[in-house]
This record gives C-alpha cells, structure tokens and sequence, in this order.
C-alpha cells in the first residue's frame, strides 16, 4: 500500500514534466532497480560508479544508486542493494515556472538557500522530496526536483554507522 501511494503521489507531484510516456515519475527510491530505469529511460548517456545520467527531450534525470556514497553528515548506513535507486534528481532543459507545475506547495516547507540569494528550497520529508526553485525577473523557477528516502524508508532502511558491517549498504 505504501508504494502504491508513493507511486499516485510522485505522478501527481511531477505531472507537470513531460515526455514520451515517460515513467520516471513512478520511480520510488529503495524498490526500483537500475533494469526498470532502463527500461523506461534507455542507456545513460554518463556512469560512474553508482551514479547514472540519462538524458530525455525534456529533461536530466540523475540517478544514484546503492552503492553509492552518501554525505559525510549522513549518519545511517542505508540497508538497499546496489542496483536499486537511493535517490534521483530530475532537471528540466528548458525554463518552467514553479506555479506551472500544479503542486501543492503547502505540503512543503519552504526555506531560503544560504549559498545563493534568488533561490529556495521546498522539503517534504514525509514523502523524500526536495524541490529547488530560483527567482528570476520577478518568476520562482524550478531548477529541479529530488526524490529521495521518505520518513518511512529512512525508519526502516536507516542503521546508525558503525553498528553493521556490510558491503551492500552505503557508507
């Protein structure tokens, strides 16, 4: 039932972004495998390690996988396989207004960027989601929307560091 409601809220949430079919929007992090990103977005145009571009019409679509590293200040050691999507952050090419998008921004919190003056971020913890947005000639412009663990994921897939020794987690 989670992933079902992961999957409804992500699809509305990015209705505004659009492709071919393109089924990105159902990617949930921690059950959707690299061979489902491919199948919907082809072969990534970049790769290192765990960490794939791929390129569509409309948009930059980074994906991280889990094997990949997380930040220095992320205090868990994430129980997912190595295949499976972590986290991944979708960018448009072109320029879209953040009120274009028809999200529901009262779910977010919004704060203000420190490092860069015009911009801002919108945080849905509960669902993983982060949204950067940048004003720009008076319009809030979105520059790309992440997808992360939910609160859930992080209850279930978080082990503190140094707790667990195992190949298979990110460290």
């Amino acid at each position: 039932m989670n992933k079902l409601m992961a999957v409804a809220f992500t699809g509305l949430l990015l209705v505004g972004f659009q492709k071919k079919q393109m089924d990105w929007r159902a990617f949930v992090p921690f059950l959707t495998t690299r061979n489902e990103v491919e199948a919907d977005l082809g072969v990534p145009f970049s790769d290192k390690e765990y960490i794939w571009k791929y390129d569509t019409a409309k948009e930059r679509i980074t994906v991280w996988y889990g094997g990949a590293k997380t930040a220095a200040i992320d205090d868990c050691r994430w129980n997912i396989p190595n295949d499976t999507i972590f986290n991944f952050l979708v960018a448009p090419k072109k320029r879209v207004r953040l009120a274009d998008m028809n999200i529901d921004l009262s779910k977010f919190q919004k704060q203000k960027a420190l490092e860069m003056v015009q911009d801002y971020y919108y945080y849905n913890e509960k669902e993983g989601i982060t949204i950067t947005s940048r004003v720009t000639d008076g319009e809030e412009i979105l520059l790309n929307i992440e997808r992360g663990p939910s609160a859930v994921q992080k209850k279930t897939h978080c082990s503190k560091k140094g707790k667990i020794a195992d190949s298979n987690y990110l460290e």
